[in-house]
């Protein structure tokens, strides 16, 4: 074989290669890796969501799942959230009979279910984005709660800086499911549940069936632990 030919068969044959080890995930049609789709599950379902309801007038134990914000951690004041989106969609896992946004003694914002309907899915934030630092109160009681018998969760807002970490984030991930996966997975390498937790439940537009596979996943371990309590 002559040295052009091969040449010309050197470099097919690189090329060739160069194209089988590609990596899926660069495929905008393909779906992502299933080590990243593991590592996702897997933080994602080690993340608290459950808070119990205090009072003294229900016979039996209850707890309220919440989904986002999240997840809920035990903070010096009780558990607590801390929250980087300034404009947190309420995502809840329980029906509930009512709820309310708090700051001290005043009641900021509140919503009450009826007889027939609980409430429950996700609310829109209702109120001014959270200013870094700010701190409100999330107030829930359960469908079946005595009147007095809530689930309280603080609700401390990130810095500035996880603020903007989460809005550039969010920036990349507008209409891209792929990327919003890959930032997520990026949060949960790092162990940052509650940016994982914002990304999962961000409001961006992608119809992307690997995201929403998580979001049913999350809505189906409150069920699953409502049904074992």
């Amino acid at each position: 074989m002559k040295r052009p030919a091969i040449q010309a068969a050197l470099i097919m044959a690189l090329l060739s290669c160069s194209q089988a080890m590609a990596p899926v995930w660069a495929n905008p049609s393909s779906a992502p890796p299933a080590g990243l789709m593991t590592r996702i599950r897997q933080f994602l379902g080690v993340q608290p969501r459950s808070v119990s309801v205090g009072g003294t007038r229900s016979n039996t134990a209850q707890a309220v799942c919440l989904l986002s914000p999240g997840p809920i951690e035990p903070g010096r004041d009780g558990p607590t959230v801390r929250v980087v989106d300034p404009q947190p969609a309420l995502v809840l896992g329980s029906p509930l009979n009512e709820i309310e946004l708090r700051r001290g003694e005043a009641v900021l914002w509140s919503k009450l279910a009826s007889s027939k309907k609980a409430i429950s899915g996700r609310l829109a934030w209702p109120l001014a984005p959270l200013k870094p630092g700010e701190r409100l109160e999330l107030a829930m009681r359960p469908r079946g709660a005595a009147g007095g018998d809530w689930a309280v969760v603080s609700l401390q807002a990130a810095s500035v800086g996880d603020q903007q970490r989460y809005a550039a984030a969010l920036r990349v991930s507008v209409g891209n499911g792929e990327r919003q996966l890959q930032e997520l997975d990026q949060a949960a390498m790092v162990g940052d549940g509650p940016l994982a937790q914002a990304l999962l439940w961000a409001p961006v537009t992608s119809n992307n069936s690997d995201l929403a596979a998580l979001q049913r996943e999350q809505q189906a371990s409150c069920e699953t632990a409502r049904l074992n309590r």
